[in-house]
C-alpha cells in the first residue's frame, strides 16, 4: 500500500473538474483504509483486547506519510516553506530539548507533532479537500454506529455510574469531539444536496449521541462550529432574507438578554448545578492556577515542550494529588504552550493560529459550496477546544491533524483561495476533460 502511494506521487487530488461534468472517484482501497485510521486512531483499543491500539494506527500513518513524501521531496518542502507558522510548532518543540528538564522527550514528541502535521498535508495532497471531507464523514458515520453498538453490547455509560456514553473511546469528552465534528461535517454535506438521507440521518445521529455524552465543551463547539455554516446559509439565500433573519435575531436576542440580565444569578447558579462546574464553566481553576504559576517561574522559553509531566524537577505529582487525576495536560492549549515555551511559544502558536483562520476564511468566502465553509467551521469550534481541552499543538492529536489536511497547505491552494490568478508553484487539483468515448484523460500541473 505504502508503495502505491508513493508511485502515485501525491498525484490524485480529490474530485476532477472539468468541463461541464463532475467526476467523482470511486471508493477504493485507500480511501477504506483512511476511513478505517480517522474512525480508530483515538477508540479505545481495549474493547478488543489489544493494549495501547491506537499507537500501532498512528504509527502506520507516520511510516506511509515519510514513505510518500520521499517519492516527493520537493512536495513536502512546498508545503512546509508555504505554512512557516504551523511548520514551526514542532520544530520549536525539538529546538525545546536545548533548555528543556527532559530534552530526550521533547525532542521525540516534537518529532512526533511534526509527523502528525505531514500526514495531514499528505492526507490533503493526496485526496484532496473535497473528497477527503466525505472520507472524514464515513469515518464518524462509522464512529456513530460503534459507539451505539458498544453502549448497549458492553454498557459502558452504566458502568461509569453515570449513564454517560463513552462510546468507542477512552473519554466522554473524545466522543463528544468526534460527535461535535460529524455534526458540522454532515450539516456541510447535507447543505450541499449530498445524499441527504444519509447526511440527514447523520446529523440527528450525532446530535443525539453528543446528548448523551454530556460532554458540555463538545456542545458549546458544536453550536459554535455551526455559526459560520448557519449564516452562509442565510446570506446565500438572498438580501430580503437574510435582514428579515438578522432582525429576527437581533430582537429574540435582545429579548434573551434582557431575561438574562434580570435573572442572571438564578440561571448562573442552576446552570453551574446542572453540569457540575464552577464559574469558569471547566471546573479547572485550580489546575490553571498551577499552569500560571509555572510559567511565571520560566516566563520567555519555558521548560521545554512536555517536560512539566514527564520531569521530577516540577510540581506535577503535587498538582495530581491536589486535583485528584492522573493529568498529562492543562486542559488549555494556551496554558500548556506557555508552560512548554514561554512568551515566545505564545506568540508562535498565536500567529499559527491567525494564519489557519485567515485561509479558512479566505475559503469560505471565495468558495461556491457549503464543504468549503467546513474549515472556517471547524476553526470555530476548536476556538472553544483549545480554551478548554489540549486539541491543538499536540502529538498524534486528531484536531492537530485535521488542522494540517483542512486547511490549504500549498502554495497553488492558497492563491486559490485568495482568488489569485498566479499559475506558479503550488498543488492544482486533477483537470478531466471527457472524449466523445467517455475516457477520461487527466492534466496535472505540476509545481
Amino acid at each position: 500500500m505504502a508503495m502505491r502511494l508513493i508511485a502515485s506521487g501525491l498525484e490524485y487530488s480529490g474530485p476532477a473538474r472539468g468541463a461541464g461534468v463532475t467526476y467523482d472517484p470511486p471508493f477504493g482501497c485507500a480511501d477504506a483504509l483512511a476511513v478505517v485510521f480517522l474512525c480508530a486512531c483515538y477508540a479505545d483499543s481495549t474493547l478488543l483486547g489489544i493494549l495501547s491500539g491506537e499507537r500501532y494506527m498512528w504509527f502506520a500513518v507516520d511510516v506511509v506519510a515519510v514513505l510518500t513524501v520521499l517519492g516527493r521531496l520537493s512536495r513536502l518542502n512546498d508545503c512546509l516553506i508555504a505554512n512557516p507558522w504551523l511548520t514551526a510548532w514542532p520544530v520549536l518543540a525539538m529546538i525545546s530539548a536545548l533548555w528543556s528538564l527532559t530534552p530526550a522527550v521533547s525532542f521525540y514528541h516534537g518529532l512526533q507533532l511534526l509527523m502528525t502535521i505531514v500526514a495531514g498535508y499528505v492526507f490533503q495532497l493526496y485526496f484532496g479537500q473535497s473528497r477527503l471531507l466525505k472520507i472524514l464523514f464515513w469515518a464518524l458515520v462509522a464512529a456513530q454506529i460503534l459507539s451505539a453498538v458498544s453502549e448497549f453490547a458492553f454498557h459502558r455509560g452504566a458502568i461509569s455510574g453515570a449513564g454517560v456514553w463513552f462510546g468507542i473511546y477512552t473519554h466522554k469528552n473524545v466522543l463528544g469531539g468526534m460527535m461535535a465534528l460529524s455534526a458540522i461535517c454532515a450539516a456541510c454535506l447535507f447543505l450541499d444536496g449530498w445524499n441527504r438521507p444519509i447526511t440527514g440521518a447523520s446529523f440527528i445521529g450525532s446530535l443525539t449521541i453528543l446528548y448523551l455524552s454530556h460532554s458540555t465543551t463538545a456542545q458549546v463547539a458544536t453550536l459554535v462550529g455551526l455559526c459560520p455554516l448557519i449564516v452562509t446559509a442565510v446570506w446565500r439565500r438572498g438580501s430580503v432574507f437574510t435582514g428579515f433573519v438578522v432582525g429576527l435575531a437581533v430582537a429574540l436576542g435582545s429579548a434573551g438578554l434582557a431575561y438574562v440580565a434580570l435573572h442572571s444569578d438564578a440561571i448562573g447558579q442552576r446552570f453551574l448545578e446542572d453540569t457540575g462546574k464552577d464559574r469558569t464553566l471547566s471546573g479547572r481553576t485550580l489546575l490553571w492556577q498551577f499552569a500560571s504559576d509555572q510559567f511565571w517561574r520560566d516566563p520567555w522559553f519555558g521548560v521545554g515542550y512536555k517536560a512539566y509531566w514527564e520531569s521530577t524537577s516540577t510540581p506535577v505529582e503535587y498538582l495530581r494529588y491536589s486535583i485528584g487525576q492522573k493529568l498529562w495536560f492543562f486542559h488549555n492549549n494556551f496554558y500548556d504552550v506557555a508552560v512548554a515555551f514561554g512568551l515566545a511559544g505564545l506568540i508562535i502558536f498565536g500567529l499559527g493560529l491567525a494564519a489557519c483562520l485567515k485561509r479558512a476564511c479566505a475559503t469560505a468566502l471565495n468558495g461556491q459550496s457549503y464543504a468549503e465553509v467546513f474549515p472556517l467551521s471547524f476553526c470555530f469550534s476548536l476556538a472553544v477546544s483549545i480554551n478548554l481541552e489540549n486539541a491543538l499543538f499536540q502529538n498524534h492529536s486528531f484536531s492537530q491533524f485535521l488542522l494540517a489536511a483542512l486547511i490549504p497547505v500549498t502554495a497553488r491552494g492558497i492563491n486559490a483561495t485568495t482568488g489569485s490568478s498566479d499559475e506558479g508553484g503550488g498543488y492544482s487539483a486533477t483537470d478531466v476533460s471527457v472524449s466523445s468515448d467517455f475516457s477520461l484523460t487527466a492534466h496535472r500541473t505540476q509545481f
